[in-house]
């Protein structure tokens, strides 16, 4: 969606309403995200302490060595969990949105929703576009030479992407 005259304005209140969304949406998930990598981090600290414990007392040479090891393999392992919740996270704003997206097309807005897109297609595309219903939601619009995708799952990717560095606070701990 680039440099149409009025496609932003028209695309605006329903980019609000996703953005608006999404903002709730990442801050229940990663208010959850943070839960799970700060539980998964206490609990690889305690077993790294553990280990080094054991390491330690089976023999100094032998425990550093070790202990440095496992503490460098726990490390890895809690990363990888922290990495995991992160896209699991991210996952499940981009569903939430996208169910979002879906019910401003479908529900009691979904007519005024559609009209909106009609307008913008064919302010995009010129006044011989034809549009099609988009499954999920949305439209896709078409000419001779050119097509426009404003389904509700394209729309919704597109407000996760308009979210740009806020998506990252979702498992930003400062």
């Amino acid at each position: 969606m680039t440099g149409v005259p009025g496609a932003e304005a028209a695309l605006a209140p329903v980019r609000d309403a996703l953005l608006a969304r999404a903002r709730e949406r990442a801050a229940d998930v990663r208010a959850d995200a943070e839960r799970e990598a700060a539980a998964t981090l206490a609990a690889a600290r305690r077993e790294a302490a553990r280990i080094l414990d054991e390491a330690r007392a089976a023999g100094r040479a032998d425990g550093a060595a070790a202990g440095a090891a496992e503490r460098s393999r726990t490390r890895n392992q809690a990363r990888t969990v922290v990495l995991a919740a992160r896209r699991r996270a991210y996952d499940e704003l981009c569903r939430q949105v996208r169910a979002e997206m879906r019910a401003l097309c479908a529900g009691a807005g979904g007519p005024e929703t559609v009209r909106r897109l009609k307008a913008t297609a064919r302010r995009r595309l010129g006044p011989a576009a034809r549009t099609a219903e988009a499954p999920g939601g949305g439209l896709v619009a078409r000419t001779a030479h050119a097509e426009l995708d404003l389904s509700a799952d394209v729309l919704a990717e597109r407000a996760v992407a308009a979210l740009g560095a806020e998506v990252a606070r979702l498992w930003d701990t400062r």
